[in-house]
Protein backbone atom coordinates (compact mmCIF):
# COMPACT_ATOMS: atom_id res chain seq x y z
CA UNK A 1 0.00 0.00 0.00
CA UNK A 2 1.25 3.64 -0.92
CA UNK A 3 2.01 6.72 1.90
CA UNK A 4 -0.72 8.05 -0.13
CA UNK A 5 -3.15 5.32 1.06
CA UNK A 6 -2.18 4.84 4.11
CA UNK A 7 -2.43 8.31 4.71
CA UNK A 8 -6.23 8.02 3.85
CA UNK A 9 -6.82 5.33 5.46
CA UNK A 10 -5.59 6.82 8.87
CA UNK A 11 -7.63 9.82 7.87
CA UNK A 12 -10.60 7.50 7.66
CA UNK A 13 -10.06 6.19 10.90
CA UNK A 14 -9.14 8.75 12.76
CA UNK A 15 -12.76 10.26 11.57
CA UNK A 16 -14.40 7.61 12.54
CA UNK A 17 -13.14 7.60 15.88
CA UNK A 18 -14.42 11.10 16.19
CA UNK A 19 -18.06 9.95 14.69
CA UNK A 20 -18.27 7.08 17.26
CA UNK A 21 -16.96 9.60 19.93
CA UNK A 22 -19.75 12.16 19.16
CA UNK A 23 -22.24 10.21 19.42
CA UNK A 24 -21.53 8.57 22.84
CA UNK A 25 -21.19 12.11 23.90
CA UNK A 26 -24.57 12.83 22.33
CA UNK A 27 -26.19 9.53 23.98
CA UNK A 28 -24.85 10.97 27.54
CA UNK A 29 -26.20 14.47 27.09
CA UNK A 30 -29.55 12.97 25.98
CA UNK A 31 -29.45 10.78 29.43
CA UNK A 32 -28.48 13.75 31.36
CA UNK A 33 -31.50 15.82 30.08
CA UNK A 34 -33.47 13.21 30.93
CA UNK A 35 -32.24 12.77 34.74
CA UNK A 36 -32.91 16.93 35.00
CA UNK A 37 -36.72 16.12 33.78
CA UNK A 38 -39.82 16.15 36.32
CA UNK A 39 -41.04 12.66 36.91
CA UNK A 40 -44.27 11.65 39.26
CA UNK A 41 -43.55 7.92 40.20
CA UNK A 42 -45.05 6.59 43.63
CA UNK A 43 -44.00 2.62 44.66
CA UNK A 44 -45.09 0.72 47.38
CA UNK A 45 -43.09 -2.65 48.56
CA UNK A 46 -41.49 -3.46 45.38
CA UNK A 47 -37.89 -5.22 45.10
CA UNK A 48 -35.17 -2.83 44.01
CA UNK A 49 -34.91 -4.43 40.81
CA UNK A 50 -39.09 -3.67 40.08
CA UNK A 51 -38.58 -0.20 41.08
CA UNK A 52 -35.70 0.77 38.15
CA UNK A 53 -37.83 -1.06 35.87
CA UNK A 54 -40.38 0.67 36.31
CA UNK A 55 -38.74 3.90 36.77
CA UNK A 56 -36.32 3.54 34.14
CA UNK A 57 -39.86 2.34 31.67
CA UNK A 58 -41.55 5.97 33.10
CA UNK A 59 -38.89 8.08 32.27
CA UNK A 60 -37.30 6.70 29.47
CA UNK A 61 -34.20 5.46 30.24
CA UNK A 62 -32.26 2.30 30.77
CA UNK A 63 -31.24 1.42 34.52
CA UNK A 64 -28.98 -1.27 35.29
CA UNK A 65 -27.50 -2.49 38.92
CA UNK A 66 -23.91 -3.31 38.75
CA UNK A 67 -22.63 -6.88 40.44
CA UNK A 68 -21.11 -4.76 42.85
CA UNK A 69 -24.63 -3.22 44.37
CA UNK A 70 -26.13 -6.40 43.98
CA UNK A 71 -23.76 -7.70 46.29
CA UNK A 72 -24.15 -4.99 48.93
CA UNK A 73 -27.74 -4.48 49.15
CA UNK A 74 -29.67 -6.40 51.79
CA UNK A 75 -30.86 -9.00 49.61
CA UNK A 76 -29.39 -8.26 46.38
CA UNK A 77 -31.85 -7.78 43.55
CA UNK A 78 -34.78 -8.61 45.77
CA UNK A 79 -34.50 -5.97 48.29
CA UNK A 80 -37.75 -4.09 48.85
CA UNK A 81 -38.76 -0.65 49.03
CA UNK A 82 -40.98 2.61 49.01
CA UNK A 83 -40.56 5.36 47.57
CA UNK A 84 -42.35 8.50 46.08
CA UNK A 85 -40.46 10.38 43.33
CA UNK A 86 -41.37 14.05 42.69
CA UNK A 87 -39.40 16.33 40.88
CA UNK A 88 -36.37 16.07 39.22
CA UNK A 89 -35.50 12.05 37.98
CA UNK A 90 -31.99 12.99 39.85
CA UNK A 91 -32.70 14.08 43.32
CA UNK A 92 -35.30 11.17 43.52
CA UNK A 93 -32.99 8.35 42.26
CA UNK A 94 -30.39 9.86 45.26
CA UNK A 95 -33.14 9.92 47.81
CA UNK A 96 -34.63 6.58 46.49
CA UNK A 97 -30.35 5.32 46.91
CA UNK A 98 -29.38 6.98 49.61
CA UNK A 99 -30.48 4.62 52.49
CA UNK A 100 -28.68 1.77 50.94
CA UNK A 101 -25.75 3.54 50.35
CA UNK A 102 -25.62 3.53 46.53
CA UNK A 103 -25.29 5.81 43.89
CA UNK A 104 -25.57 6.21 40.11
CA UNK A 105 -23.34 6.80 37.35
CA UNK A 106 -24.40 8.10 33.84
CA UNK A 107 -22.77 5.85 30.90
CA UNK A 108 -22.98 6.23 27.12
CA UNK A 109 -26.31 4.51 26.94
CA UNK A 110 -28.00 3.46 30.95
CA UNK A 111 -27.55 4.81 34.32
CA UNK A 112 -25.71 2.14 36.35
CA UNK A 113 -26.03 1.82 40.13
CA UNK A 114 -22.76 1.19 42.20
CA UNK A 115 -21.83 0.84 45.85
CA UNK A 116 -20.73 4.26 47.85
CA UNK A 117 -17.44 3.87 49.83
CA UNK A 118 -19.12 3.88 53.03
CA UNK A 119 -19.73 -0.13 52.72
CA UNK A 120 -16.53 -0.61 52.67
CA UNK A 121 -17.45 -0.77 56.51
CA UNK A 122 -19.17 -3.46 56.28
CA UNK A 123 -17.45 -6.49 55.42
CA UNK A 124 -19.48 -9.14 53.05
CA UNK A 125 -23.48 -8.25 52.44
CA UNK A 126 -24.99 -5.47 54.93
CA UNK A 127 -27.91 -5.84 56.93
CA UNK A 128 -30.83 -3.50 57.40
CA UNK A 129 -29.24 -2.99 61.12
CA UNK A 130 -26.06 -2.13 60.07
CA UNK A 131 -27.01 -0.20 57.06
CA UNK A 132 -29.57 1.73 60.06
CA UNK A 133 -26.42 2.14 61.83
CA UNK A 134 -24.03 4.06 59.22
CA UNK A 135 -26.76 6.10 58.48
CA UNK A 136 -26.14 7.36 62.18
CA UNK A 137 -22.52 7.20 62.28
CA UNK A 138 -22.10 9.65 59.31
CA UNK A 139 -24.73 11.92 60.62
CA UNK A 140 -25.04 12.60 63.65
CA UNK A 141 -21.75 14.66 65.35
CA UNK A 142 -20.05 15.10 68.83
CA UNK A 143 -18.75 17.90 70.23
CA UNK A 144 -16.27 18.58 72.92
CA UNK A 145 -14.98 20.72 74.72
CA UNK A 146 -12.08 21.59 77.42
CA UNK A 147 -12.67 19.76 80.46
CA UNK A 148 -15.79 17.74 78.71
CA UNK A 149 -16.06 14.65 81.09
CA UNK A 150 -15.40 11.41 79.79
CA UNK A 151 -18.49 9.43 81.62
CA UNK A 152 -20.60 11.96 79.58
CA UNK A 153 -18.76 11.17 76.50
CA UNK A 154 -19.47 7.48 77.14
CA UNK A 155 -23.67 8.35 77.80
CA UNK A 156 -23.41 10.71 74.59
CA UNK A 157 -22.22 7.52 72.45
CA UNK A 158 -24.75 4.83 74.05
CA UNK A 159 -27.06 7.78 73.39
CA UNK A 160 -26.73 8.04 69.98
CA UNK A 161 -26.14 4.86 69.01
CA UNK A 162 -27.49 2.63 71.27
CA UNK A 163 -25.96 -1.08 72.53
CA UNK A 164 -22.62 -0.89 70.83
CA UNK A 165 -19.45 -2.39 71.64
CA UNK A 166 -15.66 -1.36 70.25
CA UNK A 167 -13.06 -3.58 69.51
CA UNK A 168 -10.25 -4.12 70.49
CA UNK A 169 -9.76 -0.77 72.22
CA UNK A 170 -11.57 1.48 75.25
CA UNK A 171 -12.88 4.24 72.31
CA UNK A 172 -14.67 6.50 74.34
CA UNK A 173 -11.64 6.79 76.91
CA UNK A 174 -8.93 7.33 73.68
CA UNK A 175 -11.76 9.74 72.00
CA UNK A 176 -12.43 11.57 74.78
CA UNK A 177 -8.09 12.15 75.19
CA UNK A 178 -8.00 12.90 71.57
CA UNK A 179 -10.33 15.21 71.35
CA UNK A 180 -9.64 16.89 74.55
CA UNK A 181 -6.12 17.80 73.21
CA UNK A 182 -7.58 18.63 70.10
CA UNK A 183 -9.81 21.28 71.81
CA UNK A 184 -9.00 24.47 71.83
CA UNK A 185 -9.99 27.60 74.28
CA UNK A 186 -13.32 27.58 71.89
CA UNK A 187 -13.59 23.82 72.40
CA UNK A 188 -13.34 21.46 68.73
CA UNK A 189 -15.59 21.35 66.15
CA UNK A 190 -18.48 18.83 66.08
CA UNK A 191 -17.48 15.49 64.41
CA UNK A 192 -19.11 12.07 63.08
CA UNK A 193 -17.94 8.93 64.87
CA UNK A 194 -16.15 8.00 61.54
CA UNK A 195 -13.62 10.76 61.70
CA UNK A 196 -13.44 9.95 65.44
CA UNK A 197 -12.89 6.36 64.88
CA UNK A 198 -9.95 7.61 61.90
CA UNK A 199 -8.58 10.04 64.62
CA UNK A 200 -8.27 7.26 67.17
CA UNK A 201 -7.27 4.49 64.59
CA UNK A 202 -4.20 6.81 63.20
CA UNK A 203 -2.99 7.52 66.81
CA UNK A 204 -3.17 3.29 67.86
CA UNK A 205 -1.50 2.02 64.33
CA UNK A 206 -5.33 0.41 63.10
CA UNK A 207 -6.31 2.68 60.36
CA UNK A 208 -9.49 0.36 59.38
CA UNK A 209 -12.62 -0.08 60.84
CA UNK A 210 -15.50 -2.14 59.93
CA UNK A 211 -18.57 -3.03 61.26
CA UNK A 212 -19.21 -6.74 62.44
CA UNK A 213 -22.92 -7.98 63.92
CA UNK A 214 -25.37 -7.72 65.04
CA UNK A 215 -26.27 -11.69 64.73
CA UNK A 216 -26.41 -14.98 66.17
CA UNK A 217 -22.59 -15.02 67.62
CA UNK A 218 -22.92 -10.83 68.22
CA UNK A 219 -26.22 -9.66 69.14
CA UNK A 220 -24.65 -6.15 69.94
CA UNK A 221 -22.98 -4.22 66.81
CA UNK A 222 -19.59 -3.98 67.41
CA UNK A 223 -17.23 -1.42 65.63
CA UNK A 224 -13.36 -3.65 64.96
CA UNK A 225 -10.50 -1.34 64.70
CA UNK A 226 -7.67 -3.04 62.71
CA UNK A 227 -4.70 -2.89 61.20
CA UNK A 228 -4.42 -3.26 56.98
CA UNK A 229 -3.42 -6.58 57.36
CA UNK A 230 -6.22 -7.65 59.50
CA UNK A 231 -8.75 -5.88 57.45
CA UNK A 232 -8.31 -7.99 54.48
CA UNK A 233 -7.75 -11.20 56.20
CA UNK A 234 -11.21 -10.36 57.30
CA UNK A 235 -12.85 -10.21 54.17
CA UNK A 236 -11.37 -13.47 53.23
CA UNK A 237 -13.03 -15.23 56.19
CA UNK A 238 -16.18 -13.47 55.34
CA UNK A 239 -19.08 -16.51 54.88
CA UNK A 240 -20.55 -15.97 51.66
CA UNK A 241 -23.99 -17.96 49.97
CA UNK A 242 -22.86 -17.73 46.31
CA UNK A 243 -24.66 -19.02 42.69
CA UNK A 244 -22.94 -18.90 39.31
CA UNK A 245 -24.38 -21.01 36.62
CA UNK A 246 -22.74 -21.50 33.43
CA UNK A 247 -20.17 -18.74 33.96
CA UNK A 248 -16.58 -18.29 32.93
CA UNK A 249 -13.92 -19.36 35.70
CA UNK A 250 -12.02 -15.92 35.23
CA UNK A 251 -15.40 -13.62 35.65
CA UNK A 252 -16.16 -15.49 38.73
CA UNK A 253 -12.73 -15.11 40.30
CA UNK A 254 -12.71 -11.65 39.22
CA UNK A 255 -15.70 -10.82 41.04
CA UNK A 256 -14.85 -13.18 44.12
CA UNK A 257 -11.59 -10.79 44.16
CA UNK A 258 -13.59 -7.41 44.28
CA UNK A 259 -15.85 -9.17 47.26
CA UNK A 260 -12.05 -9.66 49.08
CA UNK A 261 -11.34 -5.89 47.84
CA UNK A 262 -8.32 -7.01 46.64
CA UNK A 263 -6.41 -7.14 43.25
CA UNK A 264 -6.92 -10.46 41.01
CA UNK A 265 -3.72 -11.73 38.86
CA UNK A 266 -3.13 -14.63 36.98
CA UNK A 267 0.19 -16.29 36.46
CA UNK A 268 0.01 -18.95 33.68
CA UNK A 269 1.60 -19.31 30.05
CA UNK A 270 -2.21 -20.38 29.10
CA UNK A 271 -4.20 -17.79 27.99
CA UNK A 272 -7.19 -20.54 27.55
CA UNK A 273 -6.39 -21.75 31.27
CA UNK A 274 -9.76 -20.22 32.88
CA UNK A 275 -11.70 -19.94 30.00
CA UNK A 276 -13.74 -22.99 31.15
CA UNK A 277 -17.52 -22.51 31.96
CA UNK A 278 -18.34 -23.64 35.17
CA UNK A 279 -21.31 -23.97 37.81
CA UNK A 280 -20.67 -22.68 41.76
CA UNK A 281 -23.10 -23.31 44.50
CA UNK A 282 -21.66 -22.49 48.00
CA UNK A 283 -23.76 -21.92 50.96
CA UNK A 284 -22.18 -20.94 53.90
CA UNK A 285 -18.24 -21.31 53.38
CA UNK A 286 -15.25 -18.66 53.57
CA UNK A 287 -14.47 -16.70 50.38
CA UNK A 288 -11.23 -17.85 50.89
CA UNK A 289 -11.91 -21.80 51.01
CA UNK A 290 -14.77 -20.96 47.56
CA UNK A 291 -11.44 -19.29 46.13
CA UNK A 292 -9.22 -22.39 46.43
CA UNK A 293 -12.03 -24.67 45.95
CA UNK A 294 -12.39 -22.98 42.34
CA UNK A 295 -9.16 -22.91 41.48
CA UNK A 296 -8.47 -26.67 42.27
CA UNK A 297 -11.66 -27.32 40.49
CA UNK A 298 -10.36 -26.01 37.23
CA UNK A 299 -6.88 -27.54 37.67
CA UNK A 300 -4.75 -24.89 38.86
CA UNK A 301 -1.36 -25.29 40.46
CA UNK A 302 -2.20 -22.49 43.40
CA UNK A 303 -3.46 -19.47 44.93
CA UNK A 304 -1.80 -16.90 47.19
CA UNK A 305 -3.35 -14.01 49.25
CA UNK A 306 -0.88 -11.73 49.63
CA UNK A 307 -2.62 -8.69 52.15
CA UNK A 308 0.40 -6.69 52.28
CA UNK A 309 0.15 -5.47 48.55
CA UNK A 310 -3.66 -6.72 48.66
CA UNK A 311 -3.43 -8.82 45.85
CA UNK A 312 -4.54 -12.51 45.34
CA UNK A 313 -2.72 -14.02 42.72
CA UNK A 314 -3.25 -17.33 40.79
CA UNK A 315 -0.97 -19.92 39.66
CA UNK A 316 -2.08 -22.04 36.16
CA UNK A 317 -0.71 -24.71 34.07
CA UNK A 318 2.34 -23.95 32.13
CA UNK A 319 0.91 -25.88 29.15
CA UNK A 320 -2.11 -27.57 28.11
CA UNK A 321 -2.74 -30.49 29.11
CA UNK A 322 -2.13 -34.01 26.81
CA UNK A 323 -6.06 -34.53 27.02
CA UNK A 324 -6.63 -30.66 26.31
CA UNK A 325 -4.34 -30.62 22.68
CA UNK A 326 -5.55 -34.23 21.66
CA UNK A 327 -9.69 -32.91 22.24
CA UNK A 328 -8.75 -29.93 20.75
CA UNK A 329 -6.85 -31.36 17.53
CA UNK A 330 -10.51 -33.84 17.34
CA UNK A 331 -12.47 -30.80 17.30
CA UNK A 332 -10.27 -28.94 14.36
CA UNK A 333 -10.04 -32.49 12.42
CA UNK A 334 -14.02 -33.21 12.70
CA UNK A 335 -15.04 -29.66 12.38
CA UNK A 336 -17.73 -30.54 14.94
CA UNK A 337 -19.49 -27.93 16.96
CA UNK A 338 -18.97 -27.44 20.89
CA UNK A 339 -21.85 -27.84 22.82
CA UNK A 340 -21.89 -29.29 26.46
CA UNK A 341 -22.11 -33.20 26.58
CA UNK A 342 -22.47 -33.69 30.32
CA UNK A 343 -21.93 -32.28 33.91
CA UNK A 344 -19.47 -33.39 36.81
CA UNK A 345 -20.23 -32.25 40.50
CA UNK A 346 -17.54 -32.65 43.37
CA UNK A 347 -18.42 -32.75 46.62
CA UNK A 348 -16.71 -30.05 49.06
CA UNK A 349 -15.97 -30.21 52.90
CA UNK A 350 -17.42 -33.54 53.01
CA UNK A 351 -20.12 -32.89 51.01
CA UNK A 352 -21.51 -29.58 52.51
CA UNK A 353 -21.34 -27.82 48.99
CA UNK A 354 -20.77 -29.08 45.42
CA UNK A 355 -18.62 -27.32 42.90
CA UNK A 356 -20.29 -28.07 39.42
CA UNK A 357 -18.85 -27.37 36.14
CA UNK A 358 -19.73 -28.53 32.35
CA UNK A 359 -18.56 -30.53 29.85
CA UNK A 360 -18.09 -29.44 26.33
CA UNK A 361 -17.01 -31.67 23.70
CA UNK A 362 -13.69 -30.79 23.46
CA UNK A 363 -12.89 -31.21 27.47
CA UNK A 364 -13.22 -35.12 26.84
CA UNK A 365 -10.03 -37.50 26.22
CA UNK A 366 -9.91 -39.70 23.38
CA UNK A 367 -10.59 -42.36 25.98
CA UNK A 368 -13.69 -40.71 27.35
CA UNK A 369 -14.98 -40.20 23.89
CA UNK A 370 -14.79 -43.79 22.55
CA UNK A 371 -16.42 -44.39 26.05
CA UNK A 372 -19.29 -42.14 24.86
CA UNK A 373 -19.89 -43.35 21.60
CA UNK A 374 -19.80 -46.92 22.31
CA UNK A 375 -22.65 -46.57 24.65
CA UNK A 376 -24.38 -44.02 22.43
CA UNK A 377 -24.05 -47.35 20.01
CA UNK A 378 -25.42 -49.49 22.86
CA UNK A 379 -28.48 -47.25 23.17
CA UNK A 380 -29.08 -46.90 19.96
CA UNK A 381 -28.77 -50.74 19.07
CA UNK A 382 -30.85 -51.74 21.98
CA UNK A 383 -33.67 -49.31 20.36
CA UNK A 384 -33.27 -50.86 17.57
CA UNK A 385 -33.82 -53.98 18.58
CA UNK A 386 -36.63 -53.29 20.67
CA UNK A 387 -38.26 -51.46 17.55
CA UNK A 388 -38.23 -54.62 15.60
CA UNK A 389 -39.71 -56.46 18.05
CA UNK A 390 -42.94 -54.71 18.38
CA UNK A 391 -43.20 -54.43 15.11
CA UNK A 392 -42.76 -58.50 14.57
CA UNK A 393 -44.95 -58.44 17.95
CA UNK A 394 -47.41 -56.24 15.76
CA UNK A 395 -47.65 -57.58 12.67
CA UNK A 396 -51.32 -59.14 11.77
CA UNK A 397 -51.15 -63.13 11.19
CA UNK A 398 -51.53 -64.17 7.54
CA UNK A 399 -54.63 -67.03 6.44
CA UNK A 400 -53.13 -70.36 5.50
CA UNK A 401 -53.63 -70.43 1.87
CA UNK A 402 -55.80 -73.08 0.25
CA UNK A 403 -54.63 -76.13 -1.07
Amino acid sequence: MSAKNVGKVATLALALVWVFADAAQADKARLLEKLNANVEIQLRDVTIAEALGEIGQKAGVKLALSDEAVWKLPYGEATRLSVTLEGPLADGMTEMLNPFFMRYAVGEDEITIYPRQELEHVIGRPSTQQLELLKKMYSLRISVSPGFPQEKLVSMLAEAYGAISFFPYDIPGRAHTILQSSAGDKGSLPVTLPILLEQVGSARNTPCWYLSGPDSLNPVPVIRLVTEHDFREAQLDQVVDISFKDERADVILQRLAGWAGMELTVNTRVPSWLDRRIVVNVQNTTLRQVLRSIVSTVDGEGISFDTSANRIEIYGPKQPRKEETAAAKTKSSEGTGDGYVGKISIPMDGGRYFLEFMLRESDLTEELRKLRDEAIKDVLGQSAREEKTTEHLGEPTKPASAP
